[in-house]
């Protein structure tokens, strides 16, 4: 009894012993490099535009086309490394008075210490954008500057920028959905486009009457008309007529002086109703999009003949209906009815396609023999 009692305890022993050998298993796993999207490189058509807006333009631009390409194939760079596009691009402050935005733009000069600079220091001077930090409430100089002012700052944004004339750093502390600046690549641009061209009134629309009066504001612009153009900077107050504020209305607009020998119009590129390249066209770009839409035009022309011939092949494109036109033409012409019917009388059997409140066409053996307009 003891004998067996002591091989049966050593046996669960080695039970005991053979399960507590289990153990988990270990395996190597692929380190994943994400790769890091670069910036999209600056167009110099492009005013200054925050990240979320210049994806959302780019999003809309491909879903507008038509192109059925996936407007969210393109992957969107981090918000840091979106405003390095800017780098290296010069911009130009306007002058204003010392009180204009004194509350949300702050201007400031690293030494021993913190130095703030007004209108009168920064106004009509050239600058280079040296880095953009579109996380101002995190940068370093953001909390020493509201512990040195103890204050709050109206702003969102953190330029450093470099002085074109005496290279000092200067950082700003500025809205990143309207800075005070202008960016003279885009101005450039912009001028290149317009001054000294004319332009063709492609579409009606209304502009403010220059000089700007309170009774008589606005003119009313007919298509077809020319117009000689100016890209020229503007402040807000100079386009209105009452209730002008000062301090607030010193606010710059880019806008096209238009003049013809009849009139003078003001075309506020931001505040108007109307796109600018919508209802205006410079004369050498229409015609050339006249050529092309002839060219265009005489293609289509092309496929319709060489699939019916010269004859019938022009009257197709013209959408112009005759006598012994086949189906397959009449279908071009007006698109396909499923209010078709046939019937036969003592002349045979007739088919009938009737489009409902414009017309009906008779096929006697295939050929139109009828036109009824309602």
């Amino acid at each position: 009894m003891k004998r067996t009692l002591f091989f049966t305890a050593i046996t669960i022993l080695l039970s005991i012993s053979g399960f507590s050998q289990i153990e988990m298993g270990k395996i190597e796993k692929a380190t994943e490099n994400e790769t890091k999207v670069s910036f999209p490189v600056y167009d110099n058509s492009e005013n200054f535009i925050i990240q979320s807006e210049y994806y959302k333009a780019k999003i809309t631009k491909i879903l507008e086309s038509g192109s059925g390409q996936n407007p969210f194939a393109e992957k969107q760079c981090d918000e840091d490394e979106y405003y390095k596009r800017y780098n290296g691009l010069k911009i130009y402050y306007p002058t204003y008075s010392n009180e204009y935005k004194k509350n949300s733009i702050l201007f400031l000069k690293k030494t021993d210490k913190i130095e703030t600079l007004n209108w009168s220091q920064i106004g009509n001077k050239y600058f280079t954008i040296i880095n953009v930090n579109p996380f101002l409430e995190k940068s370093e100089l953001y909390n020493e500057a509201k512990n040195n002012f103890n204050k709050d700052f109206y702003a969102d944004i953190l330029f450093e920028l470099k002085d074109n004339i005496s290279n000092e750093t200067i950082y700003v502390f500025e809205s990143q959905y309207n800075p005070q600046f202008i960016l003279v690549p885009y101005f450039e641009k912009m001028k290149e486009q317009i001054n000294g061209k004319t332009f063709i009134a492609i579409s009606d629309f209304s502009a403010i009457k220059n000089p700007v009066s309170k009774t008589d504001y606005s003119l009313y612009i007919d298509k077809g008309t020319e117009w000689k153009a100016e890209l020229t900077l503007l402040r807000k107050k100079d386009l209105k007529t009452e209730d002008i504020d000062e301090t607030n209305d010193q606010e710059t607009l880019l806008a096209v002086l238009l003049t013809n020998e009849k009139d003078k119009v003001i075309f506020d590129l931001e505040g108007s109703r109307w796109n600018f390249d919508n209802v205006l066209l410079t004369k050498k770009d229409l015609e050339k999009l006249k050529t092309e839409n002839l060219n265009k035009n005489k293609l289509s022309e092309n496929v319709y003949i060489k699939k019916y011939g010269e004859k019938f092949g022009k009257l197709v494109y013209q959408k112009k209906t005759t006598i012994g036109m086949s189906k397959d033409m009449c279908s071009d012409i007006y698109g396909i009815t499923l209010n078709r019917k046939k019937i036969k009388n003592a002349n045979g059997e007739i088919e009938v396609w009737e489009y409902t409140g414009i017309l009906k066409l008779y096929f006697k053996n295939g050929k139109l023999s009828e036109i009824v307009n309602y």
